[in-house]
């Protein structure tokens, strides 16, 4: 009797082994998937920037609009590649996701690096002015690249909105598709477009030290 106890307490230590080991196994193969997934998550967000981009879903609410452009030398003569153009705005209501001075990780907002023609595109909804003010809408937007520190440049505004004065309208005449005031024109497909080029610079009180 004893040595069937014997038997009957080692096949049992046995099989509890053979069992903890397919659970280790288990957790391990789930470990491995939960890194794979998050370094893919990672590989995702450290893509390189396109020289388009969508900010915006089709579902967002408000007047689909589509910026583009090109970003030229400081004499505004040579297209530049691999300037980057960040972009963040308020929705349709005025509102950011966001709280404080700085708005840069509110819920609209996107990256792009100009192509070999130094173009720029970027898909989104015109923005609300500020609730109850008279703030007129508006896109923030910073420019960087090789030797160009990060700066704000002038907002992207609109010809049509009732907050821009005719002040700002008569300093943005005759800069051409260099204006910061845009002039949406709506297409067949009920997009509003506009173009705004920029001239890089060499920023001075305007460089944010990113």
């Amino acid at each position: 009797m004893s040595q069937l106890r014997t038997r009957s307490l080692s096949m049992r230590s046995h099989r509890l082994v053979r069992s903890w080991t397919a659970l280790v196994l288990i957790l391990a193969a789930g470990f491995n998937l939960a890194a794979c997934s998050r370094s893919a998550v990672a590989d995702r967000a450290s893509d390189p920037p396109t020289w388009n981009a969508r900010i915006v879903s089709d579902k967002e609410p408000g007047e689909p609009l589509i910026v583009s452009g090109t970003i030229y030398s400081p004499d505004g003569k040579q297209p530049l590649e691999g300037i980057t153009l960040f972009v963040y705005q308020t929705d349709a209501t005025g509102v950011y996701t966001t709280s404080g001075g700085d708005n840069r990780a509110t819920r609209i907002h996107g990256v792009m690096r100009t192509n070999a023609q130094g173009k720029y595109e970027f898909r989104t909804i015109k923005p609300g002015s500020y609730p109850n003010s008279r703030n007129p809408a508006h896109i923030h937007a910073y420019v960087s690249g090789p030797g160009f520190p990060e700066y704000w440049i002038d907002e992207y505004h609109f010809s049509d909105d009732p907050f821009i004065s005719d002040d700002d309208k008569r300093r943005a005449s005759g800069q051409g598709t260099f204006s910061s005031i845009l002039s949406p024109t709506r297409g067949a497909d009920g997009i509003l477009r506009a173009v705004r080029d920029i001239r890089i610079e060499r920023c001075t009180r305007n460089c944010t030290g990113r």
